[in-house]
């Protein structure tokens, strides 16, 4: 599990979508009594009817009206996980984005001892471990090889403020409404995804992703909570990961502050007597 502490909560973001296979099916989740019949969307084979084209239509713009779209956002977040090998010591997180441009994360362990910075550009992965008083300088390709995925800026962007991720809204190929919930169904090139909104004002409330590969048989199990409106967003501050490929990973995000578009810095000053990897 050095991975997470490697690459802090950026791994973590890497890692819930490139190494899964969740043991808690989301399906389980669906009540079958509060829902209407699957509606199956084929509009390569026969276009369904209208109504449900325009259904669709309002679900899935219900679910991007969600969508944040920020310019800077920061965040303090406790991370707790547990592997194979059980639970594993909780750290903090202390996160500062500016949209399309850099992500930078500073980590802290027990009792408030600086471990480890992050920085993310377009292009560039930095890594500074200052307990060993190294750092290391890689391609954004590396965390690409890492998760053997095409992950970018915007995606890494993207699952850190929980918007939806490898969600093709043009490969939709079925979704159920019910009372309370609502089921879409998307196969991209990558993963099958199937999301669950609520019925009340479409905000995601889980996601399930899985691989499309049958030789990989990856998947995640993510779930959204506590949503708390700032700034004109719904922000869920706390989310909940459960993946695994060859072990299983449980991973628990609580966003204890949280604040967008306001001034911030993002320091990395590596010092001289630091050695390079």
């Amino acid at each position: 599990m050095r991975s997470f502490v490697v690459f802090g909560l950026v791994a973590i973001a890497a890692g819930a979508i490139g190494s899964c296979r969740s043991t808690k099916k989301i399906q389980q989740v669906i009540n079958k009594k509060d829902t209407t019949s699957l509606v199956i969307v084929h509009r390569d084979v026969q276009p369904p009817a209208p109504d449900s084209v325009n259904l669709l239509n309002k679900i899935v713009g219900g679910m991007y009206a969600h969508h944040i779209d920020f310019n800077t956002f920061s965040a303090k977040v406790r991370v707790d996980y547990s592997n194979d090998q059980g639970h594993q010591p909780d750290f903090t997180a202390v996160i500062h984005m500016k949209r399309d441009s850099i992500i930078w994360v500073d980590i802290s362990g027990p009792l408030g001892i600086g471990g480890f910075r992050v920085l993310i550009t377009p292009d560039t992965l930095r890594f500074m471990d200052k307990l060993a008083n190294t750092y290391s300088v890689r391609p954004l390709s590396y965390l690409q090889d890492v998760a053997q995925l095409p992950l970018d800026l915007h995606t890494l962007q993207d699952l850190l403020v929980g918007n939806l991720v490898f969600f093709d809204s043009t490969r939709i190929t079925s979704y159920r409404q019910g009372n309370n919930s609502v089921f879409l169904l998307s196969v991209g090139q990558l993963y099958k995804n199937l999301v669950i909104l609520s019925g009340g004002d479409y905000r995601i409330t889980h996601a399930k992703l899985d691989d499309v590969d049958p030789t990989r048989n990856r998947t995640a199990d993510l779930t959204y909570d506590d949503y708390v409106g700032q700034g004109g967003f719904l922000f869920p501050t706390t989310r909940s990961i459960i993946l695994s490929e060859k072990t299983r990973v449980d991973i628990e995000l609580n966003f204890k502050q949280f604040e967008f578009n306001v001034p911030l810095t993002y320091p990395y000053n590596v010092p001289k007597k630091y050695k390079r990897k």
